[in-house]
């Protein structure tokens, strides 16, 4: 650890939360009984570097915390209602301070909301003294649960969610789950977490109370993947019913649906699904591995930790990427992860070829139906039972 923070990021909410862990860090490195003590909006570089270099003669240890030194910095100040000053400015006496050494006993967490990844002398200075972190987000457009989620900001959202869940334990799938499921939403995910820590009651929270609980499932959206990718015509079948009868459906955010409007939705996203699958499912027997989707083998328990995420994902991947465009890698739309992928796969094993093949032809007119001003859902019905009832054919 170090006695000397500066944390950076774009998102305000995510920059306090990581400056009370700071905080708590340097405090106890100075012996846990230090109170901290924050700086007035009125510091400056110059203020702040003549605290550091002041002995106290009522507290052997002090901890300076500066909430906000963006116009310290060269980092692109983002929206907000605190605009910079017109006049940034110098950093150099704090930074001639930190080149020099901090005296002993003294401690300095400062943050930075910024557009973009800081950098200057106060940046370089606090690298070289301490400890820069930067906070990264997913690039614009929003909404971010669109977009793909890199190894440094699944970081962040894990420290979120260990730090909300207070000593509840969440299984790594339950883990992958939830981030897969909500994106890069850290207010969002603090709510599930508590939520799911709550139901949990001092046990592990495993995948299937994130699949119950994050979100609502009930007539919902969210049973439509699992559904086909298991080959279970039931869920389906009730979600049907559901809205025939008038009774509310929600989407995959458990919002209200407007009425009308769920046979296209059901239609597009089981027809992609279908498309998925029959190109996945070719692919795999033209590569020779198609017996690894059978579901004997895919439903094995640790198959997708100690088999298909190190040993088939990796390879399948790559393969699948040399051969984009493709159902699962089209244009300007975030790549399958090994975890959407290793559904996909497995959910190609419960079809044959010409049961997906059949499918998508079905497709076809299904989609010119809806097109009609009154297309009955029932019709839907009809399609699903044509590629999900009944047993599977022998492979």
């Amino acid at each position: 650890m170090s006695r000397i923070r500066l944390i950076a990021s774009s998102d305000d909410y995510l920059l306090e939360l990581r400056m009370v862990k700071a905080v708590a860090e340097v405090c106890a490195e100075l012996g846990g009984e230090v109170e901290p003590e924050p700086q007035s909006d009125e510091a400056s570089p110059e203020s702040v570097a003549t605290e550091l270099v002041s002995p106290s003669l009522f507290a052997a240890e002090r901890v300076l915390v500066i909430p906000d030194v963006r116009v310290w910095v060269d980092g692109a100040a983002p929206a907000g209602p605190k605009p910079p000053r017109e006049t940034p400015p110098d950093p150099q006496p704090l930074v001639q301070v930190l080149a020099e050494g901090v005296p002993e006993g003294m401690g300095l967490v400062m943050g930075a909301w910024c557009g973009r990844k800081p950098s200057g002398p106060l940046v370089d200075a606090v690298n070289e003294a301490g400890i820069f972190e930067w906070i990264p987000l997913p690039p614009p457009p929003k909404p971010w649960e669109d977009a793909l989620l890199s190894n440094e900001q699944r970081q962040v959202l894990e420290g979120v969610l260990q730090r909300t869940a207070e000593g509840v334990v969440f299984s790594p799938r339950a883990t992958l789950l939830l981030l897969e499921r909500l994106g890069f939403a850290p207010r969002l995910l603090i709510q599930e977490v508590r939520k799911l820590a709550g139901a949990a009651a001092g046990a592990e929270v495993d995948e299937a109370l994130v699949r119950r609980l994050t979100f609502p499932r009930e007539r919902s959206l969210e049973v439509v993947r699992d559904a086909v990718l298991e080959r279970r015509l039931a869920p389906l079948l009730d979600l049907i019913a559901a809205a025939s009868s008038g009774a509310p459906v929600n989407d995959w955010h458990g919002q209200r649906l407007e009425p009308g409007g769920l046979a296209q939705i059901l239609v597009s996203q089981v027809t992609n699904l279908l498309h998925q699958m029959l190109y996945l499912r070719q692919f795999a027997e033209a590569a020779g591995i198609a017996a690894e989707m059978a579901p004997e083998t895919t439903s094995r328990n640790g198959w997708y930790n100690r088999h298909f995420k190190s040993a088939l994902a990796p390879k399948l991947l790559e393969r699948l990427k040399d051969d984009a465009p493709s159902p699962l890698f089209r244009p300007k739309a975030k790549p399958p992860t090994p975890f959407s992928l290793s559904g996909l796969f497995a959910g190609a094993g419960h079809y044959t070829t010409a049961e997906l093949t059949a499918a998508v032809v079905a497709a076809s007119r299904v989609e010119e139906g809806i097109r009609g001003e009154h297309f009955p859902l029932e019709s839907l019905t009809v399609w699903f039972s044509g590629f999900m009832g009944g047993a599977r054919e022998t492979r």
